[in-house]
């Protein structure tokens, strides 16, 4: 592409009513346009950068052979109003009424009538699982409009939708999709983590939400380096604070204490091989479940210290700094009197508990985890048979019995994905976007071209070579000066550049700029092709 039939729409200046880097970046570089609070509209150099977020996102669901639909943006207000969800939503729906009085809604999102429509699709239960998705436009009539295409109208997602004949089915592509997500936002390079979420409006018991990294994310997480997983910090702080305590037998010749209490943090998980070397308790270990046996234990707060005759008392190490804590009966729903967690309460013995990566909270060393804020850029849920009960989608299974069929949604914020990348990646010259979804490869400034034949020459060979290989690239051919043209191209955020003047040529070299490093590399002209092939894993 040539510059000059080109709609390369840049400022220079930092746009007003703009809060965030992404919001002005997007409209300094001619990605976006508003119409009106929360509309945009996408100009080329944007829509090139949709358009290939859009095609690794289909061409990952489409290898695990999930089927592409378009369902319609309105919907007949009568299927929300069947399923509940009316009034869920309340002021975010955008209604509509028809010349005929008919009610609808644009879709914020599309389980209702996916259901509808499949219950007349879906007859055999071979036919399932099955999992359908689509890429499209989206509306909320949110209240106040904020960080450009984070929090829009209007906004473009990726939803898809599974049905199942039971509940393992489900589990199983739910974990298989949750997978695919993590794919999905490596390939794009979102520094992001994965959170266990609430269902809240759209029904179900399971979901996680996908986060990513930002400043002015309006969520604040907590997670470790070295996982995907975290917290939203609101939550890991209650977390944190409950105890639950497990009571094990000792061993017979142990008079003096007839049974065990070991005290540790509610969420975290217990490895009975963290206990083989306590002499005290019987190998292998055994656990007491019974309900009297835990009433006629309580600890109690009128005694002066809570030391023990009947009951060793180990803890771990992570809640002996605790200034409080309640024990909940969870048989009766009581909650006991409190206890005081000072120097009045005496451990018989204090153990570590290992430290268990695989979620992050259970790290021993609480000097790892880190609070950061973060955008959602993704959602699934469990959804089970919510949306199909109300319609009674059901069909028979290989045993002739009747099911009501369970169902699975998976969201992915393209708008946010694209805010996400350029919060993460930008510098004081603009955007820096990964290679895979750039809305071009390489640049070409040719220096002083219009006058200067060899430099026109050679610049129109590279480019011909390249378009060629199918590599997009932007042949700035404007009449403007060289300083002008390499703002541009960086503001933009083209990874890579070719520059080509009369300086170089003469050398038969051409100098290869890197976005990300800032770097300038000069390059025999003969070998600058064999290099972006390489470059590009052709």
């Amino acid at each position: 592409m040539y510059t000059t039939k080109y709609l390369l729409s840049t400022i220079k200046e930092i746009p007003a009513n703009t809060e965030s880097i992404s919001h002005q970046l997007m409209i300094r570089s001619g990605m976006i346009r508003m119409l009106s609070a929360g509309i945009y509209t996408w100009l080329p150099t944007g829509y090139r950068v949709v358009k290939k977020i859009i095609k690794i996102i289909s061409n990952i669901m489409n290898q695990y052979g999930y089927l592409e639909i378009c369902a319609p943006i309105i919907q007949p207000k009568k299927l929300w109003d069947q399923s509940g969800r009316t009034q869920l939503y309340g002021k975010e729906l955008i209604n509509i009424i028809d010349r005929r009085k008919k009610k609808y809604i644009l879709s914020p999102t599309h389980e209702e009538a996916i259901t509808y429509i499949f219950n007349q699709e879906i007859h055999s239960y071979k036919q399932l699982p099955i999992v359908f998705y689509q890429i499209q436009k989206k509306f909320r009539d949110e209240t106040r409009p904020r960080f450009g295409v984070i929090r829009s109208i209007e906004f473009l997602m990726k939803d898809a939708y599974s049905f199942h004949i039971n509940n393992h089915s489900l589990q199983k592509t739910y974990k298989n999709i949750k997978e695919i997500y993590i794919q999905i936002f490596t390939k794009l390079k979102i520094n992001f983590k994965i959170i266990k979420a609430d269902s809240k409006i759209m029904g179900g018991s399971i979901s996680h939400e996908f986060h990513a990294l930002s400043n002015i994310g309006e969520d604040k997480i907590i997670f470790s380096k070295n996982s995907h997983n975290a917290v939203h910090i609101n939550k890991f702080n209650k977390k944190k604070n409950k105890i639950k305590i497990y009571l094990i037998k000792t061993k017979s010749n142990q008079s003096q204490y007839s049974i065990a209490a070991l005290l540790m943090r509610k969420y975290d998980p217990l490895n009975v091989e963290d206990l083989k070397n306590i002499k005290i308790l019987e190998y292998p270990i055994k656990f007491i479940k019974c309900k009297k046996m835990i009433l006629s234990y309580q600890l109690t707060a009128n005694k002066k210290y809570y030391a023990n005759k009947d009951i060793f008392i180990l803890a771990d190490s992570k809640i002996t700094n605790m200034p409080y804590f309640i024990i909940t009966n969870k048989w009766f729903n009581k909650q006991l009197t409190p206890i005081l967690w000072n120097k009045k309460i005496i451990f018989n013995k204090i153990i570590n508990i290992k430290n268990y990566d695989h979620v992050f909270y259970y790290d021993t060393n609480e000097e790892k985890l880190r609070t950061k804020n973060s955008i959602e850029i993704g959602h699934i849920f469990q959804i089970g048979k919510k949306y199909s009960k109300n319609i009674n989608f059901s069909i028979y299974d290989k045993n002739h019995n009747k099911k009501i069929l369970h169902m699975g949604c998976y969201g992915i914020g393209i708008n946010r994905i694209m805010s996400s990348i350029i919060e993460q990646n930008h510098d004081n010259n603009g955007i820096i976007w990964p290679n895979c979804i750039a809305p071009f490869q390489i640049f070409i400034i040719p220096i002083n071209m219009h006058k200067n034949t060899e430099i026109k020459k050679i610049a129109k060979l590279i480019y011909t070579q390249l378009i060629n290989k199918k590599i997009d690239v932007l042949f700035d051919n404007r009449k403007e000066n060289v300083g002008k043209m390499f703002a541009d191209m960086n503001l933009i955020g083209i990874p890579y550049g070719i520059i080509i003047s009369s300086n170089t040529i003469k050398c038969k070299e051409i100098e290869f700029y890197s976005r990300k490093k800032n770097s300038k590399t000069r390059i025999l002209i003969s070998k600058i092709i064999p290099f972006i092939k390489k470059l590009y894993n052709f």
